[in-house]
């Protein structure tokens, strides 16, 4: 497969750490990832019933078959073996000897940096970004053919001649819904199957709990759980409102964006690109795909930027701020494909208001925008779909 780009961060961590956890979503290449970066050490899968009951019966026992250390795959099955990897890690002081893998995001990053803090490096492997498809045939050409494909590594995979509706379909049957009740043990899974559906619609939108709970007939509290189910099994991810007011009352709600373009799509049962191209949710779908080719920019390269969205309670509104201290990145997304200035004017609102205020600097801008060309300015830039990562790392 493809190179990754957290690749290099992670032949650092191993310098520096006497652990490295890779989390992320099912099937996100993790696998094969670790196989690729750490092909040294033996590999275990935790999923395996057998290997679960060597650790639960004698987890010293189970650690002494790897005197030099090992990959341990879907640690999430074996929490408790933790707690002794720390000890056995003590005792041997070496760096990089053991590399943890899991795709439930909150619980195991929280069990791994209290049992191993200080020894452990945190990574997160997404779904492809498109800046990692170079070179292959099913490179999408158009943001409509990005986003309904989305990043799952197995669409990507040249051996296999995957239709990606009928796998994206398979994966809610057999991942998604199988891990997510697995947290959760939901009383009604037609209900949850439902809820997750109406999600769906609400990619890329302002999250109102109370109406999710009218829409699938579950009490607010359960809503709450459920979402954050989601968020734990990299389903979902909430972006948080920026706090600065500049003059403005803001809207307090977090947006709700899917973890993957064509998993919504496939919730939505958008199949082919034609049908995309007349959606009413098409904005929303491609405002998805740029939110987490944002996230991805900076998961696969080890850094945890500080992101949100502006929206004050009269309209203006910015997609997404990436703050950095006191200096702020306006970044706007519009699925056209034209850069025009209405393109623009949530940044340039935000600017006049920023202008304002001593406490935060304003810096150069960009919007995401569904055409082919760049076009640089004083104060943003009009970047193509394709060319996010670039546009990004020119950011600094």
């Amino acid at each position: 497969m493809f190179p990754r780009l957290l690749a290099e961060r992670a032949s650092r961590a191993r310098e520096s750490y006497q652990a490295i956890l890779v989390t992320g979503p099912r099937q996100s290449g993790k696998t094969t990832f670790a196989k690729a970066v750490f092909g040294d050490l033996p590999y275990v899968n935790l999923e395996s019933p057998l290997e679960r009951a060597d650790v639960e019966t004698d987890p010293l026992g189970f650690l002494g078959r790897f005197p030099d250390g090992a990959i341990l795959d879907e640690v999430q099955y074996t929490p408790a073996l933790l707690s002794h990897l720390q000890v056995r890690i003590d005792k041997d002081g070496r760096m990089g000897r053991w590399v943890l893998t899991g795709s439930q995001q909150i619980e195991l990053v929280h069990g791994a940096t209290q049992s191993l803090a200080g020894r452990v490096s945190v990574l997160e492997l997404l779904p492809f970004a498109h800046a990692e498809l170079t070179g292959s045939v099913r490179r999408p050409r158009t943001p409509d053919e990005a986003v309904l494909r989305g990043g799952y590594p197995p669409l990507y995979d040249e051996r296999r001649d995957l239709e990606p509706s009928d796998w994206l379909e398979n994966y809610l049957a057999t991942f998604v819904q199988r891990d997510v009740r697995a947290v959760l043990e939901p009383r009604n899974p037609t209900a949850f199957d439902r809820f997750l559906r109406v999600c769906a619609t609400r990619t890329g939108q302002e999250l109102n709990k109370s109406s999710l709970a009218v829409e699938c007939e579950v009490d607010h509290k359960t809503v709450g759980h459920w979402l954050g189910a989601l968020e734990a099994c990299y389903v979902i991810r909430l972006l948080r409102p920026h706090y600065s007011n500049f003059g403005k009352r803001l809207v307090k709600r977090p947006k709700l964006y899917f973890l993957d373009s064509g998993l919504a799509c496939r919730l939505l049962h958008v199949s082919d690109v034609q049908q995309l191209a007349t959606h009413p949710l098409r904005g929303a779908l491609f405002e998805t795909w740029c939110y987490t080719e944002v996230l991805k920019h900076f998961a696969h390269r080890g850094r945890r930027e500080s992101l949100w969205y502006w929206r004050s309670s009269d309209g203006i509104e910015v997609d997404l701020i990436l703050e950095r201290g006191r200096s702020l990145h306006p970044i706007e997304i519009k699925v056209g494909q034209s850069p025009t200035a209405q393109a623009a004017s949530g940044i340039k609102k935000l600017d006049e208001l920023a202008s304002r205020d001593e406490r935060v600097i304003l810096e150069h801008g960009l919007v995401l925008y569904g055409g082919s060309e760049l076009r640089t300015g004083s104060r943003h830039d009009f970047v193509p779909w394709n060319g996010i990562d670039g546009a990004l790392e020119n950011l600094g």
